[in-house]
């Protein structure tokens, strides 16, 4: 079945969606790192770097040498492992403790057709331009395997989900995915693995990557001798920009106009009765199929498309068409309503739940609350915050600004440059941080 995106909002996308995907998702199996003192590892534009916050020094530094301009990728940590993807198509497993390269690959985004290589920097670098965004992602690491999207230029590369494993590097298996709209990390479902591409959402075998029916219409087949009936293929109404959740029972899928759907399938990964020849049996066809579907009529657009689920909430934030406004919503996973929601002045860029805190930024406003919504506190700043915040303990919170590391104390409000390192800004920059204890 070929398939032909005709919405434009996915064109658009392509070149707004900067902000993709929060560092500490749930879809994303993580451990603590052995680290015999307190850590910030920092990500951006290329560069990746481990700052020891006791001794006050970078312990090690590696820069990608054709990402320096930008990098919209977000890395995992997982034990003493660091998997960080770069837009130019190299994805290099690090160790936390020293920088040594534990692996690397390389992808092109043409895994069917011969590649010609050159030796030379400069002819290699053009190459690279002319295909880049590789990777715009979060890996997700499953076990002994790492699984990665890639992305790329329509009729220029092909989007491909990636299977690695995790010790070795070696790639088990790659996957085409329908369109090179992939910005999100994968998640693992019902034994399976399931990708939001643009409108579509894929469902992929563990060990073959096999692509699999989950009971939706399927596409109209071929008959003998009868005209071919051309139905719409199963896909969502807008492209589902925002990273998917799943507490095992439910997948939690968001649109990038703010409707977020709960969907179910059987223990065999299906939709229950579902008929993969019936040409209505789609998601716009058949809301049904949803177990929920939540939506707000003033806060209907999503930007950073940052999600995050626990046993009690499904958390996502949306704003105002002019992004005057944010909301910060607290829904109940089991029948999508409201257990609260939060309104923060401006257009947040960032925000993060950790354990039960919540810490975000808008240009000039970092603010934070407890996870049940209480105890709301701001704090106007005079240095845009570039990254994701960190709570280090319970009265300090680190992040990025272009001046370097900052921190600020809760209590009395009162931030403090603790690294000079001057860090760029553009649309094309994700800076990502993760503070590790002692």
């Amino acid at each position: 079945m070929i398939r032909k995106i005709t919405n434009s909002k996915i064109t658009i996308c392509f070149a707004l969606l900067v902000l993709l995907f929060s560092c500490n998702n749930n879809t994303v199996t993580s451990q603590a790192s052995k680290v015999d003192h307190s850590t910030l590892v920092v990500s951006s534009a290329g560069n990746l770097y481990n700052y020891n916050l006791d001794e006050k020094k970078v312990s090690w530094e590696y820069t990608g040498k054709f990402d320096t301009d930008g990098n919209r990728n977000y890395f995992a940590i997982d034990g003493e492992q660091i998997f960080m993807p770069y837009e130019s198509g190299k994805f290099i497993s690090f160790n936390v403790n020293t920088g040594k390269i534990l692996w690397q690959q390389e992808i092109f985004g043409k895994e069917n057709d011969v590649m010609e290589m050159s030796s030379g920097e400069d002819d290699q670098a053009e190459m690279l331009n002319e295909l880049k965004p590789l990777f715009m992602t979060t890996p997700l690491v499953d076990g002994d395997n790492v699984l990665i999207n890639s992305t790329g230029r329509p009729n220029q590369s092909m989007g491909y989900l990636y299977n690695f494993n995790k010790t070795t590097g070696k790639r088990l298996w790659a996957q085409e995915l329908p369109t090179v709209f992939n910005y999100f990390a994968p998640v693992k479902y019902i034994d399976n693995y399931f990708v939001n591409s643009a409108v579509y959402l894929e469902m992929f075998t563990p060990k073959t990557g096999t692509s699999t029916s989950y009971g939706m219409f399927d596409g109209d087949a071929e008959i003998a001798g009868e005209p071919v009936q051309n139905n719409p293929p199963n896909q969502f109404a807008s492209p589902i920009y925002s990273q998917m959740q799943t507490d095992g029972k439910s997948i939690f899928i968001g649109d990038e106009n703010g409707k977020f759907y709960c969907f179910q399938l059987d223990k065999n990964g299906s939709v229950p009765g579902g008929d993969i020849t019936d040409p209505k049996n789609t998601f716009i066809n058949n809301p049904k199929i949803f177990k929920w579907i939540f939506s707000d009529e003033e806060y209907s657009f999503q930007k950073n498309n940052i999600t995050f689920l626990t046993k009690d909430a499904l958390f996502v934030e949306m704003k105002t068409g002019s992004a005057d406004k944010s909301c910060i919503f607290a829904l109940n996973p089991g029948d999508g309503k409201v257990i609260w929601k939060k309104v923060v002045a401006g257009d947040i860029n960032n925000w993060a739940l950790h354990g039960d805190k919540i810490a975000g930024s808008t240009d000039d406003l970092l603010f934070w609350m407890e996870a049940n919504g209480q105890n709301y506190a701001e704090v106007k700043i005079d240095s845009k915050p570039l990254s994701n915040m960190e709570w280090t303990d319970n009265n300090h919170l680190i992040y990025i600004t272009k001046k370097g590391i900052e921190n600020i104390d809760i209590g009395n409000k009162k931030s403090t440059l603790i690294f000079s390192k001057d860090v760029q800004e553009n649309e094309h920059n994700n800076v990502q941080i993760k503070f590790l204890g002692k």
